[in-house]
């Protein structure tokens, strides 16, 4: 099966982004706090985190990204 067809799922992460850790790596100051499977859904859970954390240093976003249940063929 090409990598084109192969079977997936829309998904969205929702993504915390810690500003307070100024010498940490970049990878070290992102975390993928849940996946859901609607915009709506992580747009909501964007909105209650941030009125949960104002002021803790971290920004949370959501993004688009797909899920492959049957894993990545040919790699």
């Amino acid at each position: 099966m090409s990598k084109r067809h192969q079977p997936r799922v829309e998904v969205y992460a929702v993504v915390r982004l810690d500003h307070y850790l100024p010498v940490a790596t970049l990878e070290e100051r992102i975390t993928i706090k849940e996946i859901v499977p609607t915009l709506e859904q992580a747009e909501s859970e964007v909105a209650r985190l941030t009125a949960l954390v104002s002021d803790d240093g971290s920004t949370y976003f959501s993004q688009y990204t797909r899920y492959f249940p049957d894993g990545r063929q040919g790699h």
